[in-house]
């Protein structure tokens, strides 16, 4: 495959040469047309334009333009380059041993060769490799007798060089007795073992396995004695200089200058692409990004990486890449450049597994200190979404402890600078991977801060907080930006309103009022027909109400009434309606309660009884709610009760955590004494039944949506007797789980017009946020069928406009495309609000809640080097980059051959520019301008 293309190697850019040529040959254009104003109207048009291109074709060559010719020869294989490009490769790693550093250096060419001895950081090297070599005769299959004696052969060869390496030093001279004695000798004497049968070889193996872990621990060690060496001795300036570069330069600018920068000739990229179809891809959270690839047309390499901001590293996404090219291509190799600090995704080495079958094997080049540097870390803050503002958060920091045990360090949580915890928490390290510090403090004034600052136009009903988690630094500590965390919630500054209403004391509603009077996230108010002594209710008066009243004062006044107004009504979010005679109601009253349901967006829950007084309501407003049909008779015979298929998978019906014993617990509670006989209306949901005589099933609760709102139905009043032995352990979860989950859930914020939620207060990026808004107009009528958007900032720039769906009761609904972090607003516009009059705004942050990628600081060398030898392939350090090289190179048949022709050199450039200016002379002598 031929191909030919132009190139711009000059002093100037292309455009300013294209630029100069361009003005000076117009320039010449103008000029020469002076000179020929009494010619015919052809020679006045020919001459000024060869003259013209003349000059263009001479000064565009200021721009060095060359012809490259690109002939492929053979094919060439398949090679899939992989950078992480997660947060984690903006880490340095000056906790790295210097005798890497060093030889990291010389090939990026910093340093050059010679400057430091390396005998001791080659032996460690090899004694690595070997190291490796009995990880893959660990993972192997069965080996031959001629497999097993070539692995004793090639360890033997390793540890054999690491000694000459490590004699050769001069350092260490008791370390290297001892090596000669634990390893060097216990080597040659396996590599001279007869293999003569399966037998001998699986045993050669075993023996190998042990000799490779051996040969780790030794490789540590001999870069240990290299580190002391140079501290001891001290650098020389050059060096020390070098060093400290490289504690400046992050991961992903060590990979940049390996792949793309440095001599013609040191660029990995540049040199792989002549043998290999070259395809650069970058692994940025569960998306692989395509960065460049080696084509026909010689597309230019790419002078830079993007820096990496992925929030997770999800090397499976990257490898099943891998495995889709494979299915398009040949023989191929991936070439996986981490730190493998894998925190999202399946099981990487199952994917590499598949790449094995496909003879595509993984070359992994890790990048990063393979020892992990002292350090703390906030991992993550457990904290509950929301908490009342009048009570106290209570929460847990997790904490990675990667330092000795017995240093003192502090916790501080602040809002802005401003402490929230009585004291700091005083620590003293306990040496453990993760440790768990419980905390509390109380939220009131923090919300009572944020409210005063709100506009008085906006009712919230929930106040974010967004405060800081600070570890303080311990000596010897290099990473200190993982020593900081968020703790985000919200503080409920209002209750969720339940309306209790029945038309006699009952034991049913007696417990519900009282578990729900002792639940911090709502508020009760029990209206019981003749509790005050009068018939049927008593109902609340414009002066119980009055302007001006504490919510406290108005609170005590519309205890034990029914709402006088169906504005009052409408300032619940949840009526728990038990067995009220149809005639203790006004008309008016049963419409309300209707439109509660339909327009409102309300959540009613009927108590059904024995006494048969919702039965009744069916030629009412009330009784379109009702979401079953009443049969002649009650059912007898119940067994037991029971879940639905349904109800099984719902939280709400969840009594104990796994699904299996879940349906034991439902089955084992005490039965109710009396139910009535109902059936389902068309597009009601039976959640809970009964198992009756004959297998039969007896629905016992029913759920169905009503317009805007839900109405559920339970056909017993007694499931307080399900507090037998075991007090409130599923009589107060039950009831708990289904208000949350019938009622509408509240907005965090409301101004006159528009109520509005985001779902919330924190997401995980990539996720999609929940928009919900409900309209109403001055008189607080819900609006249907408007149009309403939802206008989504991120960082202070609108980042999309969002059509919300309508739904009844005023409610609109709508959906985010996946979240990219940072912090977020979202307003609403719309023309049935009058104009200038919204008011209400929705936050939420989107980060990752797991401070993951700048917690583990060190490459996951055991991951990578699984997934390398799983697919065939080989594990290597950075510093040995050269070696992943010629193991590729075998790999394909295939190579480019370039060549460059400068124009300023060419035979044909210069015939054409003899012929403009020939023509030219030609012609001015025909004219007599000679």
């Amino acid at each position: 495959m031929n191909a030919t293309t132009l190139r711009w190697i000059g002093d100037w850019p292309w455009y300013a040469g294209v630029i100069a040529a361009t003005v000076l040959a117009i320039a010449a254009w103008v000029l020469y047309r002076k000179d020929t104003g009494g010619m015919r109207s052809g020679f006045r048009f020919v001459l000024p334009l060869l003259r013209a291109l003349t000059v263009f074709l001479i000064v565009i060559l200021l721009g060095g333009p060359v012809l490259q010719h690109r002939t492929v020869v053979g094919e060439r294989a398949r090679l899939i380059v992989l950078v992480d490009g997660s947060e984690s490769m903006q880490l340095a790693d000056p906790g790295m041993d210097s005798g890497r550093k060093i030889q990291i250096l010389e090939r990026l060419g910093m340093l050059n060769p010679g400057d430091v001895a390396l005998e001791l950081p080659q032996a460690s090297a090899a004694l690595g490799a070997a190291r490796n070599l009995g990880e893959r005769t660990k993972l192997a299959e069965v080996p031959t007798a001629e497999m097993s004696k070539k692995n004793l052969t090639d360890f033997a060869a390793l540890v054999a060089n690491a000694d000459g390496l490590f004699g050769k030093s001069g350092k260490g001279a008791d370390q290297l007795a001892r090596f000669r004695s634990e390893l060097a000798k216990p080597a040659a004497d396996l590599a001279a073992r007869e293999i003569k049968s399966l037998d001998d070889g699986n045993r050669a193996s075993q023996d190998l396995v042990k000799l490779g872990e051996a040969a780790g621990r030794w490789s540590a060690e001999v870069a240990d004695i290299f580190q002391k060496s140079i501290n001891a001795e001290g650098a020389n300036p050059l060096v020390k200089d070098a060093l400290g570069r490289f504690d400046g330069l992050a991961r992903w600018q060590r990979v940049q200058a390996l792949l793309l920068e440095g001599k013609p000739g040191q660029r990995i990229l540049e040199n792989l692409a002549k043998k290999f179809d070259v395809q650069l891809a970058s692994l940025e959270g569960d998306e692989v990004k395509r960065v460049w690839q080696a084509s026909s047309n010689a597309a230019p390499l790419p002078t830079a990486l993007n820096q990496p901001v992925g929030s997770i590293t999800n090397l499976t996404s990257g490898l099943s890449f891998g495995v889709s090219t494979a299915d398009k291509a040949g023989q191929g190799a991936v070439l996986l450049i981490t730190d493998g600090q894998q925190n999202a995704g399946e099981s990487a080495v199952e994917v590499a597994r598949i790449l094995a079958g496909k003879k595509m094997p993984v070359f992994a080049l890790g990048t990063g200190s393979h020892v992990a540097p002292r350090d703390l870390a906030v991992v993550h803050a457990i904290v509950p979404d929301s908490v009342f503002h009048e009570d106290k958060v209570r929460g847990e920091i997790i904490i990675k402890e990667e330092v000795a045990p017995g240093l003192p360090y502090k916790i501080t949580i602040k809002d802005g600078e401003k402490d929230v915890l009585e004291k700091p928490i005083e620590l003293t390290s306990e040496g453990k991977p993760r440790r768990s510090v419980p905390f509390e403090f109380p939220v009131k004034e923090l919300a009572a801060e944020r409210l005063k600052a709100a506009s008085a136009d906006v009712k919230a009903r929930t106040v974010p907080l967004d405060l800081k988690v600070s570890i303080s630094p311990i000596d010897g500590e290099k990473e200190l930006t993982n020593n900081e965390g968020r703790l985000r919630f919200r503080a409920v500054t209002q209750k969720r309103r339940i309306l209790l209403v029945d038309g006699r004391p009952r034991w049913e509603t007696r417990y519900l009022k009282n578990l729900y009077q002792r639940d911090e996230k709502w508020e009760v108010n029990a209206a019981i027909a003749g509790m005050r002594g009068e018939a049927g209710f008593v109902r609340t008066s414009e002066s119980d109400l009055q302007e001006g009243a504490t919510d406290e004062a108005k609170e005590r006044a519309r205890e034990g009434k029914l709402p006088g107004t169906k504005a009052e009504l409408d300032t619940y979010e949840l009526i728990i309606f038990g067995e009220v005679p149809k005639d203790l109601l006004k008309d008016e009253e049963k419409r309300w309660l209707a439109d509660f349901v339909g327009k409102r967006g309300g959540a009613i829950i009927f108590l059904d009884g024995a006494r048969g007084h919702l039965r009744q309501y069916g030629d009412t407003p009330l009784g379109a709610l009702l979401p079953v049909e009443y049969l002649d008779k009650p059912p007898t015979g119940i067994e037991s009760l029971g879940l639905t298929s349904r109800a099984a998978g719902l939280a709400p019906f969840a009594l104990s955590n796994e699904i299996a014993t879940n349906a034991e617990t439902w089955a084992k509670l005490p039965l109710p004494k009396s139910v009535v006989g109902v059936k389902p209306l068309p597009g009601a949901e039976v959640l809970i039944d009964a198992k009756a005589a004959g297998d039969s099933r007896v629905p016992l609760s029913v759920l169905r949506s009503f317009g805007a709102g839900k109405v559920y139905y339970h056909a017993f009043d007694d499931s307080w007797r399900w507090r037998y032995e075991v007090a409130d352990k599923y009589h107060v979860k039950f009831w708990n789980q289904i208000a949350g989950f019938v009622a509408e859930e509240p907005f965090a914020t409301q101004d006159k017009f528009v109520s509005l939620d985001a779902g919330k207060l924190n997401y995980e990026p990539g996720a999609q946020a929940g928009l919900r808004a409900r309209i109403r107009s001055g008189e607080g009528t819900p609006v249907d069928a408007a149009a309403v958007t939802a206008v989504l900032s991120r960082d202070g720039k609108v980042a999309a406009k969002i059509e919300l769906t309508p739904a009844e009761g005023g409610l609109y609904r709508g959906k985010t495309a996946a979240l990219e972090p940072g912090s977020y607003e979202v307003t609403i516009e719309s023309a049935a609000v009058p104009e200038g009059q919204i008011k209400v705004r929705a936050e939420f942050k989107v980060e990752a809640s797991l401070n993951i990628e700048r917690t583990l600081l060190s490459v996951n060398e055991e991951l990578l080097r699984q997934i390398a030898t799983t697919s065939g392939g080989q594990y290597f350090r950075e510093e040995q980059v050269d070696q992943v090289l010629k193991l590729l190179e075998p790999l394909t048949a295939g190579t480019v051959e370039e060549s460059e022709s400068p124009l300023l050199e060419s035979g044909w450039w210069f015939a054409l520019l003899v012929f403009l200016l020939t023509a030219e002379w030609l012609i001015r002598k025909r004219v007599g301008m000679l």
